[in-house]
């Protein structure tokens, strides 16, 4: 269905319909809150400063926020999120448990892990040991929220090195075919219910906060270098980084 966008009433339900696709394929809030701010600033009639609000995106980001906390929460240690993805195994959802470990060893958003296709995973070389990731492939004009496209991830970690053969065989042959074949918001409702099982309800981890916890781990055991990090990471600046990599905290939650 295509909105007419000829009102400000119609182009705020086009914008939450979008924002609602966007938020259950796993997109972060930042990239809902840049569509409004381009649109505010590309359209000056619109947004605070214009005399056209619109309330229905205004409460879509509110509900998002709340939904799916940014990065003031603390990061999630490495036993949970094991503890978790095993437990989503046992249940059954073996893409759900893979895709949760792969965000928090390669420090991925839930958007970035979902957009990932079969293509993406890169076997062995003669010239590299390890299987890796492309991020964002310019053959496909995807890129970052750095606009950065082609970025590798070496699927190196020694938690689970192991972790490109089990993703390897989730594959189909199909090099366009999605590499975790579920919905987001299946393997979100997934993650939940496990963690539920596992008695961590009150702790209330989010997806996200496996990307908080992949750069905490490594930083708190010694397993990469704070520049390793900060690369790995895809953090630009030292602040951002300090942001999301708070080894300390992860002390606190284990």
């Amino acid at each position: 269905l295509r909105l007419p966008l000829d009102t400000g009433d119609n182009i705020d339900m086009a914008m939450v319909d979008y924002l609602d696709q966007i938020f259950l394929d796993g997109a972060d809030m930042d990239d809902a809150t840049r569509l409004y701010t381009a649109w505010c600033w590309k359209n000056q009639t619109f947004g605070r400063n214009g005399h056209i609000r619109l309330s229905r995106v205004s409460r879509a980001l509110q509900g998002w926020k709340k939904l799916s906390p940014t990065t003031t929460r603390a990061p999630m240690p490495w036993i949970f999120a094991a503890l978790i993805a095993t437990q989503m195994v046992q249940d059954g959802d073996l893409i759900g448990g893979l895709a949760l470990i792969t965000m928090f060893l390669c420090y991925l958003r839930p958007g970035e892990a979902m957009r990932l296709k079969d293509a993406d995973l890169v076997r062995p070389t003669p010239q590299c040991s390890f299987w890796a990731l492309n991020l964002h492939p310019s053959s496909r004009g995807e890129s970052s929220k750095l606009l950065l496209s082609d970025e590798s991830l070496m699927l190196d970690s020694s938690e689970l090195l192991s972790l490109g053969i089990f993703l390897d065989r989730q594959r189909t042959g199909e090099p366009d075919q999605p590499l975790f074949k579920s919905q987001y918001p299946n393997i979100k409702k997934s993650f939940e219910n496990a963690q539920e099982k596992c008695g961590l309800k009150s702790v209330k981890y989010v997806m996200y906060q496996a990307r908080h916890g992949g750069p905490s781990h490594d930083r708190r055991h010694k397993l990469r270098s704070l520049v390793e990090v900060k690369q790995r990471g895809r953090w630009v600046g030292d602040s951002s980084l300090r942001r999301d990599e708070a080894h300390t905290r992860v002390q606190q939650e284990e």
